[in-house]
């Protein structure tokens, strides 16, 4: 359940329609936005985060402002409100680990508890990655290290994407190097991604019952071509259930967006 990061969400677009465009993506599978403007959400004062999510990083008062920028998706504010961070000596790294990355975990918490949904996620996401853009030079010295890589795409046959999008939006937000295979993905070019990246998790995403079948095969793709204990795999989809995940020998399943990002983080030992 995910949209690409270009789709974005109008500037103007009052709430009661931002939720509207959330229903249409499931339906539809894109954003169905044209020019505008978007008025920020009013969010409350964080609170009863939930208890996976650390208090005293969520409250963190040298960073709150850029957290509330991820938090309302104000993407235009964020990079003067980094700029300034930057000016005053704080480390570049320090400001993507505590105080963005802290705030995609709020996000994604409460994405799991139903608490926000797909647009404010993308609201979210879209100020992550101009805030990125700023930090990028200072990051690049000293490469920041990535809670790991996930290599992710839709298997043949299927063209589906809003989830799979959605999935890899929220594995960037929260620290993961992520790379896009797309829609319609042979087995031989997810072979062949693994062997050229070597990440440490593929994900395989499958929204109609007719190409999960296809999932089974790249697994023993994986096998026969001797890398399948060189990466860790999970699957999800609407279709998908945890006993298919098993019976097709995968390491892992994912009901929704937010549960990928938890089991990513367990597949590569990294659940704090």
């Amino acid at each position: 359940m995910i949209v690409g990061i270009a789709d974005s969400v109008p500037p103007k677009g009052i709430f009661e329609r931002v939720i509207r465009i959330g229903e249409r993506i499931e339906k539809e599978g894109k954003l169905p936005l044209e020019a505008g403007g978007f008025r920020p959400i009013e969010w409350k004062i964080i609170e009863d985060v939930s208890k996976k999510v650390s208090k005293e990083i969520i409250w963190d008062k040298e960073f709150q402002i850029i957290q509330n920028d991820v938090l309302e998706g104000n993407h235009e504010g964020i990079k003067p409100h980094i700029e300034n961070l930057l000016n005053q000596g704080i480390k570049a790294e320090d400001i993507l680990k505590r105080g963005m990355i802290s705030a995609m975990e709020v996000i994604n918490e409460r994405f799991k508890s139903g608490e926000v949904f797909i647009p404010e996620v993308l609201l979210s996401a879209r100020a992550m990655n101009e805030a990125i853009k700023v930090l990028e030079p200072y990051l690049a010295g000293g490469k920041l290290a990535a809670k790991g890589k996930v290599i992710m795409g839709t298997v043949k046959g299927d063209l589906h994407d809003i989830g799979k999008n959605l999935v890899l939006t929220m594995l960037k937000g929260v620290g993961f190097e992520t790379i896009d295979l797309g829609i319609d993905v042979p087995a031989e070019e997810f072979i062949r991604k693994v062997k050229e990246e070597k990440p440490e998790i593929l994900g395989l995403s499958a929204l109609l019952t007719t190409t999960m079948p296809q999932m089974k095969i790249v697994i023993e793709t994986l096998r026969k071509e001797g890398i399948r204990d060189k990466v860790k795999v999970m699957v999800g989809g609407a279709p998908l259930n945890e006993k298919f995940a098993r019976d097709i020998g995968a390491d892992g399943y994912a009901p929704d967006a937010a549960g990928a990002v938890n089991l990513a983080k367990q597949l590569v030992g990294k659940n704090q």
